[in-house]
């Protein structure tokens, strides 16, 4: 039963439409209101499964009698008072849903003559949306650099204080692309760029989270007496071969 079901066609707002629509679009959404209207009003009739919820409406108010020692067959049936008023819903829905359906394409109708005008209100609302955007993605991109650029700052500190290197601070740079702890581009396990923004730099932090200080250690050369702090595993391995010693208080 197809022709109990209405819809409408969505348009845009109220603003982008000429005013010589705006009656047909009141007409079309009162009849649509109505529509909605009567249907909930009477959904228990118009659902699929009317006459089996009835019956059971029946059969809860004869058990309810009989416990209550009156007799079932008193009790106005349900199903009875469905059966009679379904059909009325039914062809009053009809009625209402083929009015929708007449306002809604007489609607459609003169908006298509009207498309030229509606392209014309909304041509200056787009030109608008299109600078603002410009302009902010400009400004983002300026943003991005400089927070490029902030990031070498963290690199050096990583390199002096977790790797133990010596590198010289690049001073002077106001614009970089933002990489990772290992210089390259933030991606996902697909390879693909992460996207800008907080994604960005979350994957940035990340990866400068990751980083492990390298364990130093103090050693004694054996040959010169010298005491130099080195990588942990260097001094391992130099105190193996016999070319040096662990300074006094060195941990092994």
């Amino acid at each position: 039963m197809t022709d109990i079901y209405a819809d409408t066609t969505s348009l845009p707002s109220r603003q982008f439409l000429p005013k010589a629509l705006h009656k047909l679009l009141d007409a079309r959404d009162t009849a649509y209101d109505k529509f909605v209207e009567f249907e909930s009003e009477h959904a228990a009739l118009i659902d699929s499964s009317w006459e089996v919820a009835a019956l059971a409406q029946d059969e809860s108010a004869g058990a309810a009698a009989m416990t209550a020692g009156t007799d079932p067959l008193d009790v106005p049936s349900k199903l009875e008072e469905a059966q009679r008023k379904r059909p009325k819903v039914l062809g009053a829905l009809k009625v209402l849903a083929a009015e929708v359906r007449r306002t809604d394409a007489a609607l459609v109708a003169a908006v298509r003559r009207e498309l030229p005008a509606i392209e014309a209100a909304a041509e200056p609302v787009i030109g608008s949306a299109a600078t603002a955007y410009v302009v902010a993605q400009a400004a983002a991109d300026a943003a991005r650099q400089r927070y490029g650029a902030s990031l070498l700052l963290r690199s050096w500190v990583t390199e002096w204080a977790k790797l133990g290197l010596r590198t010289d601070f690049q001073d002077g740079i106001a614009e970089a692309s933002p990489v990772d702890v290992e210089g390259h581009p933030v991606t996902d396990i697909d390879g693909r760029a992460i996207q800008r923004g907080a994604a960005e730099v979350n994957a940035i932090d990340e990866s400068f989270g990751r980083v492990v200080a390298r364990p130093k250690a103090v050693i004694r050369s054996l040959t010169n007496g010298q005491e130099i702090e080195i990588q942990a595993d260097h001094a391992a391995s130099l105190v193996a071969n016999g070319s040096a010693e662990y300074a006094p208080g060195a941990d092994a």
